[in-house]
């Protein structure tokens, strides 16, 4: 997934975090675009979802598959083997399938994300969407410039995200469950901070020479701009809705 620096010329890296976050870019605008209708029009959306069932059902399907799938692959490499990671990574590398998975997605999590969001009030909704955005910039500024080097911290960051699910076992096991909610809400946004800052600088690499930052130890290869746009969307989408755990109104 990631490699020791080749420190390559620095118009290459840029062009390769250009493209990755052009990525991004339209994957947030399509998933953010479908969610706004959760919000805005959050009756008449619902209406319509329940009168098409069949889009809410493809929607579950193509998640849950997705999630039993990093499962197995997860466990695939816990027994030593790798065949279900390296398809999954030359899917990640091989247009046109890379860009349809991401599109899907995208699509997908415009949903899951406006069901979410219609539980809360507008307000509070657009009020935390703004203040994520203003995180997220802060935090990729912070990645890019700095001399601290978070790309070495990937098995930190598993055994991070094994605290989250026992987290979440946690809050389906307590009766009072609102409180927790909130602060695990805020621990989770603050993890996910981290994960922002780790995979910018993997991305950035030594291109980070550009903007004042310095060049880190690992960084993405440049045929894997569809799984760093893909690992940062997951960030960016996840770190919104904690923050919304956390600093949301529920209606």
């Amino acid at each position: 997934m990631s490699c020791k620096s080749t420190q390559l010329p620095p118009d290459i890296r840029l062009g390769f975090v250009k493209k990755v976050y052009g990525i991004l870019g339209v994957m947030l605008l399509i998933t953010f675009g479908l969610a706004q209708f959760f919000v805005f029009q959050k009756e008449a959306t619902l209406a319509f979802l329940r009168a098409n069932m069949w889009i809410v059902v493809t929607v579950g399907i193509i998640v849950v598959a997705q999630l039993f799938f990093d499962i197995a692959m997860s466990c695939q490499l816990c027994c030593g083997g790798s065949s279900l990671i390296r398809g999954y990574l030359k899917m990640m590398v091989t247009p046109p399938w890379n860009y349809l998975y991401l599109m899907v997605f995208s699509v997908c999590f415009g949903v899951l994300v406006g069901y979410v969001c219609a539980s809360y009030t507008a307000e509070s909704v657009l009020l935390v969407f703004a203040l994520t955005v203003v995180m997220i910039v802060c935090l990729t500024v912070y990645a890019v410039r700095t001399s601290a080097d978070f790309t070495g911290w990937g098995p930190h960051m598993l055994v991070i995200c094994v605290g989250l699910l026992l987290l979440l076992l946690m809050y389906f096991l307590l009766p009072d469950r609102t409180l927790f909610s909130r602060l695990a809400g805020a621990v989770c946004a603050i993890i996910f901070g981290m994960l922002i800052v780790h995979d910018t600088q993997l991305i950035f690499g030594s291109a980070a020479l550009g903007f004042g930052g310095s060049a880190k130890q690992y960084e993405y290869t440049i045929d894997m701009y569809a799984f760093a746009a893909w690992n940062l969307y997951l960030d960016f989408i996840t770190f919104f809705l904690y923050m919304l755990q956390f600093l949301g109104n529920r209606e």
